[in-house]
């Protein structure tokens, strides 16, 4: 089930010595940082707003929503099931069963898994009719089949991963109910993370060699994108202009965020004295937001060759997610606010304390197009995280 103190997005380095294709590799080098640290500013004075469960008791998250205001998350109400939901304008409509959604495009299509103790199945839900997706295959043993939906175009292309009969997981595409496998470069698994409109769809896949790569899915052809020069990478996103983000390995053994765009493979490189990073989202301008680490955990968003930091002094920072406006969610947790961790919005060089419901947690997940922020906090009177979004700012 979903943590509501999600862990730092930290994509391993895989062993491996098989030579890299690395496209057009491009050195950090011409990357500018335009300052060291953004300050931690007070709490707004817009509360979070509850998004109440079907029990009082059951911890809760929002984790996605469009531009007309539908939202939706879960609640947790065992170790093993979730109710999920759907919010828009104050009203509230569950999901019979257990069920997680994952995403909603701007046609109000929401996408997520029917999930028990042992299997996970894609579902599609779109006015008001929900519908289980199929499998590329499977056992008929125990959790032998099994399914995720991962993301879903604006145009309904729905990708995730799915079972296969051979006991093997690969990427899989959904237009109806019934799935087209994806493939592999020649390896047993693939998974697929996101599309765009115009049906690029971009993922991992294991080699023949036993290698993880990023991989862009096109017109029935599996491409491999390439390294920094190591053995393995991963794409994590992918934008309508075609520029896909993820991370990989460099010739040292170091691991990079990077941006594939037009056959090049751009190394984002760290802020100072950080040891690593790995890209997390990519909006439609271009913006690249990475995570960045070394002793601590902080963020940079990505422009054009110029690096702005989201670093909190003495403090870490987890990035989440950002929208076509440049406005950046996630968590922090610094000396500030007691050692504890919060929510933050960070926009046009500003990171703001988003607070809480009055109890010592946030956490943010997601932002919408328009500028609200989703996650879950809690309230002075209980520790469990209630499922809470946090308005859009006036400016």
């Amino acid at each position: 089930m979903p943590n509501d103190r999600r862990t730092f997005m930290r994509l391993a380095a895989m062993a491996g010595a098989t030579a890299p294709l690395a496209l057009g590799a491009v050195p950090p080098a011409a990357a500018a940082t335009v300052q060291a640290t953004v300050p931690l500013q007070r709490s707004p004075i817009r509360p979070p707003v509850v998004v109440r469960g079907p029990d009082a008791d059951s911890p809760g998250r929002l984790t996605a929503g469009n531009a007309a205001g539908l939202l939706v998350g879960s609640w947790d109400n065992s170790p093993y099931s979730a109710v999920g939901g759907i919010w828009r304008a104050g009203v509230a409509r569950y999901l019979d069963g257990s069920n997680e959604p994952a995403a909603v495009n701007a046609a109000g299509v929401v996408i997520g898994d029917a999930v028990t103790h042992y299997d996970r199945q894609a579902f599609r839900w779109a006015d008001g009719n929900y519908q289980l997706l199929g499998f590329l295959g499977g056992t008929s043993g125990l959790g032998g089949r099994h399914s995720s939906a991962r993301a879903i175009s604006r145009t309904g292309a729905i990708v995730g991963v799915s079972s296969t009969d051979d006991g093997e997981e690969h990427a899989a595409l959904w237009w109806g109910a019934r799935p087209r496998d994806l493939g592999t470069l020649g390896g047993p698994s693939s998974a697929a993370v996101a599309v765009n409109a115009a049906g690029h769809i971009v993922g991992t896949s294991t080699t023949a060699g036993g290698q993880q790569r990023a991989v862009r899915w096109s017109a029935g052809t599996v491409h491999d994108l390439g390294t920094l020069g190591g053995p393995s990478s991963a794409a994590v996103a992918v934008n309508e202009r075609g520029q896909i983000v993820g991370s990989s390995d460099t010739g040292t053994g170091a691991r990079r965020a990077v941006l594939w765009d037009r056959g090049r493979a751009i190394d984002l490189g760290t802020l100072p004295g950080d040891t690593g990073s790995s890209a997390i989202a990519i909006n439609g301008v271009g913006q690249v937001l990475v995570s960045s680490f070394g002793e601590s955990y902080s963020a940079f968003l990505w422009q054009a060759g110029r690096r702005i930091p989201l670093r909190v002094a003495g403090g870490d920072v987890e990035p989440a997610d950002l929208n076509d406006q440049g406005i950046v969610c996630g968590t922090v947790t610094a000396p500030r606010v007691g050692g504890v961790t919060h929510a933050f919005r960070w926009q046009t060089g500003r990171l703001t304390d988003l607070g809480t419901l009055g109890g010592a947690y946030s956490g943010a997940r997601a932002i919408t197009p328009a500028g609200i922020v989703l996650g879950s906090a809690t309230a002075a009177s209980s520790p469990v995280p209630q499922a809470v979004f946090w308005p859009a700012t006036d400016r």
